[in-house]
């Protein structure tokens, strides 16, 4: 999919106040032409975030979280920036558009809207059948998931009846949505529904939205198969969707711990959720993806897999460990009492018994060399060498140096093998691997993310660059003077890289758009333009509506200040080409001697 326009972006920017959107979070209060409120990023006691509607940005004095109103919802929602201007748009009622008529077309974008509408429906559905079916409640109550449990997760239940829902479906919805859906199905003899006798479990992206359906089947003497999960399509791709995980931004445990708990199933999460492990979050009933462990680490600093304590149980989990290993997430494992998964224990060790067995929980690493320690008799050599191949192959696609060496020593001493050997094979796996993601990443045309957040440090440049801070500030003051700014001082002659792009940027907003909202260059600048922004905000005063101040001796001054740069600029540039022609001269000299 191709990159938003910039266009877009700007446009779902001046859709979405930033005053209006923070407040639906957090609520303001207002002071002056500002708005303050506790940061929502760190605890403190006296009020530090501050809203500027002028400016359009956020910044906390206490932590340094600074940006505009994507960056907000980035933030607070752990959303990436392609989703988070989605969510936006959809907030502000933007279509977006993207560059090259890459992205999707205005016949899908509309059909995944009018699909996101059915799952809705379906889900009010579900729920209403849910209260007229006493065997599901029954089934439900039964197992603690009853009553408020089920309405806070939108549980549901869905007839044994094959045309219900597609018969109200079709007369609500074209056939292009439905299919898209995947809730109904059409064969040769025509269209059926999907979920059929099954109690159902809303499937929610990191947006809040019902992307998916999971559903257990009813009767236990049914053959079919006990858990099913909507079909791939345009709206829900399993591996790439962590069950819970709308509810993560909000985790207070999360904040407190800093981890992600990893489980394996649908009622896992739940009664983890209600016993107070609000963290707790599984895949949709596959092997854990690097998809999903990416999913996760928006969220924590690491990742805690809880595994079910049975032999079968391990060696099924064993991929996940693999795959946060060879991400090198900060991972640990906790293993329950054996024959027990997290909704039988909760249910009757309690919170406190399961909460002991999460503090208890080892290294990733260290869990994984016991399961081939116990897989292999290392006296044996033949046993031995296909445990460092297995290892190897492993350690080989992590992707930092330092702790594949980690890894290759701490399985070095655990194998009985020396350690140059293990590095040997770890290393050589390493260039097998980087060679096949090498071509793989060629045959492909990556989509480029925002950039990351700058950190603040130290003004770069001298005394020179914090006299063109002071300019480009004067010029957010005035605005006007910007109209004849870039005939004055060309972005090249700026002495640092972020403030030649932060300089072209301003120059191109009020080209375009007649004003120099800080909020709205945000967007489009990299790392170090808006690490510059930061600074040439501070301390100044931004007009309350931008472009209305008229001073015209200041903005003749800032004019010739401008010139005055470009002049000092053509005279450094010429001197140093001085001192080069005289540097070649020496050199000839010299060889003519």
């Amino acid at each position: 999919m191709g990159r938003v326009a910039r266009e877009s972006i700007e446009e779902v920017r001046r859709a979405n106040d930033i005053v209006d959107v923070i407040n639906a979070y957090v609520p303001l209060q207002k002071r002056g032409s500002h708005f303050l409120v506790n940061c929502p990023f760190h605890d403190e006691k006296t009020p530090s975030f501050t809203v500027s509607p002028q400016r359009q940005t956020y910044k906390c004095f206490g932590c340094g979280v600074y940006g505009n109103v994507i960056d907000f919802v980035m933030e607070y929602e752990k959303l990436d920036f392609r989703e988070a201007l989605e969510k936006l748009a959809d907030r502000g009622g933007v279509t977006l558009a993207f560059e090259g008529g890459r992205g999707p077309s205005r016949e899908e974008r509309s059909t995944r809207a009018k699909a996101l509408d059915m799952m809705e429906w379906a889900q009010r559905g579900f729920t209403a059948n849910l209260a007229k079916h006493e065997g599901a409640q029954k089934y439900l109550a039964d197992r603690g998931l009853g009553g408020e449990v089920a309405e806070r997760w939108g549980l549901g239940y869905a007839p044994d009846e094959f045309h219900r829902q597609s018969d109200a479906a079709r007369k609500k919805f074209d056939e292009e949505t439905i299919l898209a859906t995947g809730l109904c199905k059409r064969n040769e003899r025509g269209w059926y529904d999907f979920f059929r006798g099954r109690l159902t479990f809303p499937i929610r992206d990191a947006r809040g939205r019902i992307v998916g359906f999971g559903a257990r089947l009813l009767d236990p003497e049914a053959k079919a198969q006990k858990y099913v999960n909507s079909a791939e399509g345009l709206l829900f791709h399993k591996s790439k969707l962590l069950y819970g995980v709308d509810k993560l931004a909000q985790s207070q445990r999360l904040k407190e711990t800093g981890r992600v708990l990893l489980m394996e199933g649908y009622t896992d999460v739940i009664a983890a959720h209600e016993a107070g492990f609000d963290n707790s979050v599984a895949p949709l009933g596959t092997a854990l993806t690097r998809e999903q462990v990416g999913l996760a680490r928006r969220y924590g600093e690491g990742v805690t897999l809880v595994l079910d304590g049975d032999e079968a149980g391990l060696h099924a989990a064993e991929r996940g460990v693999n795959v946060v290993l060879e991400m090198g997430v900060d991972a640990k494992v906790a293993v329950l009492p054996e024959g027990k998964d997290p909704f039988d224990m909760l249910r009757t060790d309690g919170a406190e018994a399961f909460g002991k067995v999460i503090g208890q929980a080892r290294d990733a690493f260290d869990f994984k060399l016991d399961l081939i320690r116990r897989r292999y008799d290392l006296n044996r050599p033949v046993e031995a060498e296909k445990a460092l191949r297995e290892i190897a192959d492993m350690v080989g696609r992590a992707e930092s140096p330092s702790l594949r060496e980690l890894y290759a020593r701490r399985a070095a001493t655990a194998l009985n093998v020396r350690e140059g050997a293990v590095l040997s094979a770890v290393e050589a796996e390493h260039v097998k691997h980087a060679e096949l993601a090498a071509r793989s990443t060629a045959a492909e045309q990556a989509w480029e993310d925002q950039p990351p957040r700058p950190q603040v440090g130290e003004a770069p440049g001298g005394g020179r660059a914090a006299h063109e801070r002071d300019v480009l500030r004067a010029l957010f003051e005035h605005p006007r003077a910007i109209s004849s700014a870039g005939a004055a001082l060309a972005p090249e002659a700026l002495s640092t890289p972020g403030l030649r792009e932060l300089y072209r940027e301003m120059l191109n907003a009020w080209d375009e758009r007649g004003e120099v909202v800080p909020g709205a260059l945000l967007s489009h600048l990299e790392n170090g333009a808006r690490l510059e922004l930061e600074r040439v905000l501070e301390h100044i005063r931004i007009p309350a509506d931008l472009g209305s101040t008229v001073d015209e001796e200041e903005e003749r001054r800032l004019v010739q200040e401008l010139q005055k740069l470009a002049e000092s600029a053509a005279q450094k540039e010429q001197a140093h080409d001085l001192a080069e022609l005289r540097q070649k001269k020496g050199r000839k000299s010299t060889r003519r001697a």
